[in-house]
């Protein structure tokens, strides 16, 4: 889904997008909901809430959600760091084809966040990545040749 495609719901009270989200199970209105607790748009800022929201969109498929919502989980925000859950939701929407998820899976293993370091696996993730069109992997690449050398 494109961000543009999130942008029907920016202009709508919370309490309709709530409506919305619940009554008709819709990932859209639950992505907005959970954007704009995360970033204080039209709101006051609550991790939580915007944890809570991004996980409804996440778990119906939206791969932008599920990347925000792996990246909640690594930096502890609205819940603990957890790394084994950061994986979980980078790689469905890696499933997906969501190149930030493939970079950020490269850093993971490259880094060994919740898994053996393995920078063979970082490579192959940031390869696909890059083919994506993610420049950040391809600087990844590039670094992890030059430590090569």
């Amino acid at each position: 889904m494109a961000m543009d495609d999130y942008h029907e719901y920016s202009g709508l009270k919370v309490r309709k997008l709530v409506k919305i989200a619940n009554d008709e199970l819709d990932a859209d209105a639950m992505y907005e909901l959970g954007y704009r607790y995360c970033f204080g748009y039209k709101m006051r800022p609550n991790k939580r809430k915007a944890l809570y929201w991004m996980l409804g969109a996440a778990y119906l498929d939206d791969p932008v959600a599920q990347y925000l919502v792996g990246t909640m989980y690594v930096f502890g925000e609205g819940t603990a760091v957890d790394f084994t859950e950061a994986i979980y939701w980078f790689g469905v929407a890696a499933d997906q084809g969501h190149a930030p998820s493939l970079n950020e899976l490269g850093i993971m293993y490259a880094e060994g966040m919740g898994v053996e370091p393995d920078l063979e696996k970082a490579k192959e993730f940031w390869k696909k990545s890059a083919e994506l069109g993610c420049e950040e992997a391809g600087e990844n690449l590039k670094q992890l040749e030059e430590m090569k050398e």
